[in-house]
């Protein structure tokens, strides 16, 4: 079975509540040995899905072999696990999920007894809810391939056969640490649930107030937008106190509040109130708490980074090396444009390059180059750059019209040659791959100063590419920096297989919680948070064929 996931820590009942849901339970107890599911689970088999109490409940295999184990008798015969069901329920709201999916009201009208249902009904209806939950917990709501076609992430599931763990949990309880087992570990997913839950309790307080549009506001002004100002930021606690002068004065605590407020959203620090600043200002509370929960589906669906990986955070234009779970650097990085975008996936480093030359790639070629030369005679010459046939014979430019291409296609490729000007800079980390792109240095360091950091075609450029290089190599005797230094003055090319290969994530995280707890929200350049909750939002509808193609994976017995 597939299952789909986040956890939950289960409020248990209290003693009295307990008696009087137990004594609600106890009078129809005889009639559950007698009743059968079966017919009901042929129609369910026959239609594919049914109604029940208002809730769709779906024909899964793993369903109708669960109580074929059970000789169709009910199993929700212990109360306990009928609270615990509703308790991961309400849970699961707490970590982003919608309850919606999992029958929320109708197990608690079930639990609290303002619902009757038939037997047969009634134990289907719950055993519904718990697959649905434990899916959604395992493997998140969603497939990822729907929404990003470079998606290559292995998700390794906790091994259990999953007839067996609903019969137990259903018999004697322990739905709650079941979940628990399923849903990442991981503290970015932790930290993601406790920002969820600070960000609801400033909804609940009323969240904050929209600061209107206008000139830049700088420290030293006053008025209305100033006042504003001062309320939006103690709404969402970058400003801690009320002030000790005038509401509407724009004093030194302001300031470093907005500063604060910039470097928490991923923009300049400059203390000044502008539009982009207004802009991220005026994004509401519940557009902020949905922000929190798409990035806790993408924790739920992306759980196999390991402690020693290097993680190109792509809408945080970073870059970060992690050993034995220690980050031993973080790097600024410039990605690809949106229209050029830096794609999702995994995969391994193998080699480093230094002094590379670089080969103009296609879309690059045809785009970019081409139109270029045309343009400009002196272009190829400037750049150091060299035709070749496609044997790697040199040709002289001169000798071709280029007022043909791109229109025609172009049966040269161009590379440039090693040196300070090369587009890869002076070394590149490779971990060859389908969509030809990597890590690499470049000329155009000032670029890395600007917040707002899409600026190339796809591939990774890496501020501190000097100290992940020598990370990567992992030799402080043979590779110390003044080994790599003199590599690279030598201005030849040279590749330098790692000893050891390190896995290399590409991922898309629109929301970080840092060490100290502070939220950062970044911004969703490529666009991809809207359907991503489009698709939360809607019903659940269970994928059967997601679900039998998870169920042979080895599993771990303590779920």
């Amino acid at each position: 079975m597939r299952f789909i996931g986040s956890g939950s820590v289960v409020a248990r009942l209290g003693w009295l509540q307990f008696l009087c849901v137990c004594a609600l339970f106890l009078l129809p107890l005889s009639s559950f040995a007698q009743e059968s599911l079966q017919p009901l689970l042929q129609s369910l088999s026959t239609a594919g899905e049914m109604q029940i109490a208002g809730a769709r409940v779906y024909d899964l295999s793993v369903t109708q072999e669960f109580y074929a184990s059970a000789a169709y008798a009910p199993v929700w015969t212990n109360p306990t696990a009928v609270g615990e069901l509703a308790d991961s329920i309400e849970q699961a709201w707490r970590e982003g999920m919608n309850p919606q999916d999992y029958h929320q009201q109708q197990v608690q009208g079930l639990r609290d007894g303002t619902l009757d249902l038939d037997v047969a009904a009634r134990d289907l209806l719950l055993t519904d809810a718990l697959v649905r939950l434990t899916y959604h917990y395992a493997l998140g709501k969603l497939e990822p391939k729907d929404f990003v076609a470079t998606w290559n992430f292995e998700h390794r599931l906790p091994a259990v056969e999953p007839v067996e763990w609903l019969g137990k949990v259903t018999d004697n309880g322990g739905i709650s640490a079941g979940l628990d087992n399923l849903k990442p570990a991981s503290a970015i997913y932790q930290n993601l649930v406790s920002a969820l839950a600070q960000y609801r309790a400033i909804q609940t307080n009323g969240g904050w107030i929209a600061v209107d549009e206008g000139p830049t506001l700088r420290k030293g002004e006053s008025g209305q937008r100033v006042a504003q100002l001062r309320l939006r930021l103690l709404g969402e606690g970058d400003l801690a106190a009320a002030p000790a002068v005038a509401a509407d004065f724009f004093d030194d605590d302001l300031e470093q509040a907005v500063m604060r407020f910039q470097r928490r959203h991923r923009l300049d620090a400059d203390g000044a109130v502008g539009k982009q600043t207004v802009g991220a200002m005026n994004v509401t509370v519940v557009q902020r708490i949905d922000q929190i929960r798409v990035n806790l589906e993408r924790a739920r669906v992306l759980q196999d980074i390991p402690p020693t990986a290097v993680v190109v955070d792509i809408a945080g234009f970073e870059v970060s090396l992690f050993r034995d779970g220690q980050r031993l650097l973080r790097s600024r990085a410039q990605v690809g444009l949106p229209y050029r975008s830096t794609p999702v996936f995994r995969d391994t480093i193998r080699y480093i390059e230094f002094n590379p030359t670089w080969t103009v790639p296609p879309t690059i070629l045809q785009k970019d180059v081409l139109p270029a030369i045309k343009r400009d005679p002196g272009y190829l010459r400037r750049r150091n750059m060299q035709v070749l046939t496609r044997e790697g014979t040199v040709v002289d430019p001169g000798s071709i019209n280029w007022q043909d291409y791109p229109q025609r296609g172009f049966p040269y490729i161009i590379r440039q040659q090693p040196g300070p000007e090369n587009a890869l800079g002076r070394m590149k980390v490779m971990f060859p791959n389908e969509h030809m792109v990597y890590l690499h240095d470049t000329p155009s360091r000032d670029l890395f100063n600007r917040s707002e950091r899409t600026s190339s075609s796809g591939c990774i450029r890496v501020e501190k590419i000097d100290e992940l290089v020598e990370l990567l190599l992992d030799d402080p005797q043979q590779w110390n920096r003044a080994a790599i230094d003199a590599v690279i003055d030598a201005r030849k090319p040279r590749r330098i297989s790692l000893a050891n290969p390190v896995p290399i994530y590409l991922v898309y995280w629109t929301v970080q919680v840092e060490a100290d707890g502070e939220v950062h929200f970044k911004r969703d350049s490529y666009d991809q948070d809207g359907a991503l909750l489009k698709a939360l939002e809607r019903p659940l509808v269970p994928d059967g064929a997601r679900v039998s193609r998870r169920r042979s994976q080895a599993l771990d017995p303590a779920l």
